[in-house]
Formats: C-alpha cells, structure tokens, sequence
C-alpha cells in the first residue's frame, strides 16, 4: 500500500512563496553612479588616514569634467538632428523647383529653354557661347562681345544656328573668352529642376535627383529659383 505524500500549503500557514527580482546590469556608469560611489568612498574611508585633499580634489574634478563633457555630447547630438531636420525639410520643399549648380551640362525638357550664369573673375573680351548635342558636335555659336566681372545670366531657347528645334536631352554650353590676352574656358552654372530627394544617403546627407543630370549633393546647390 502506498503512503499520500504529505505536502506543505504555504498559502494556509500565511506565508508565500519570493522570487528575486531580476536586477538589470548597467554597462556604463552615469553621473548619479559617479556620486554613489565618491560618497561610499568617503563613508567607508580610514578615519586614521583619510583621503587626501588633492586627491579629493581631482576626483571631484574628473567628476566636473566627465559631467560637463556628457552635457556637451547631448547638446551636440541635439544640434546635429535640429540640422538634419530642417535641411531635409528645405530640402523635399525644392521638389518641382529649379536649382543653380555649377557645371556646363544642362537638360533641354519639350517647348522649354536651357538657363544657366556666366561666372566671371574679370573682365573678359570676346566671349563666345558654343551649344553642344550629346556627340560633341557644337549646333549653335553666340557672341556676347566683352562683359565686366560678376555673375551673368544666359539663356538657350533650343534651337540650332539653322533655327531648328532641337530634341529634349543633354546639352553642353561652353563659354569662351579672353583674359589677359589669351582665350580660356569660362566657368558656368546650370539651372536645373529638381525631380525628388533621397533623405537616406550615405552619413546622413540629402541628395538631390535632377531631371536627366546626376544626383548632386543638397550642399552643391548655389541658389533656389
């Protein structure tokens, strides 16, 4: 014959049964953290042979340090997301919009023209336009005679030497002019129209994806039209 087994109800006795709380690990020790353990230090320290003052001195100044470098880490951190906020929000507002970047490549959409500005050091004499299609081959000249220094702006209505309306595409416009007695390339800045933005581009910049041109970086842009 088998016995009952004799089982104790800790719940009719009035007691009950405790389960340790899981104590979560810190990896780092913050500034609460910090204090703890200077004042166990001192509360634990040889009445005989306290510490010494310079040594007090010099933990409450890693303390200051540490507090003050750990304030100016968030603030940094909270200055950089301000930024990054309000440039990507600068930035989905230029969709649709036309941008000045530099360069000499420029997109000629249907019934539209091709913008761009003749960037000048100094005074140049004898410039010249040259409108190229996609080969190389140059389809329209313009002579602008000599311009002062500064920032002009042309305009290309699309057609050829002839006349004719060119195809939508890639064109290049070269500007030519003397300086100093000698002919050189002059720098220029396309206008073109911004089609969407990429908000996830590599360490957080803001790319800018234009009609038919390359993707260009939000801090190449020159001026917003």
């Amino acid at each position: 014959m088998t016995s009952p087994v004799n089982t104790t109800n800790y719940a009719d006795m009035g007691l009950t049964t405790h389960t340790a709380p899981t104590r979560e690990i810190k990896k780092e020790l913050g500034q609460s953290d910090f204090l703890a353990l200077l004042t166990t230090q001192l509360a634990s320290q040889d009445p005989l042979s306290p510490v010494d003052n310079k040594e007090f001195i010099s933990q409450m100044s890693q303390f200051a340090s540490l507090d003050s470098l750990q304030t100016l880490v968030n603030r940094f951190g909270e200055l950089s997301n301000s930024l990054t906020s309000n440039q990507a929000l600068q930035a989905s507002a230029l969709v649709g919009r036309n941008v000045l970047i530099e360069g000499n490549e420029g997109y000629l959409m249907n019934e539209s023209v091709m913008a761009g500005q003749l960037n000048l050091d100094q005074t140049t004499t004898n410039i010249r336009f040259e409108i190229k299609d996609p080969a190389g081959q140059v389809i329209r000249s313009i002579e602008v005679g000599t311009q002062e220094a500064g920032d002009i702006d042309f305009i290309w209505d699309g057609n050829n030497n002839d006349g004719e309306r060119m195809p939508p595409g890639n064109y290049i416009v070269a500007a030519y002019g003397q300086v100093g007695g000698s002919t050189e390339q002059l720098k220029t800045s396309m206008v073109a129209r911004v089609e969407s933005v990429n908000l996830g581009g590599s360490e957080g910049r803001i790319l800018l994806n234009l009609t038919g041109l390359n993707q260009i970086d939000f801090n190449e842009v020159k001026e917003i039209g």
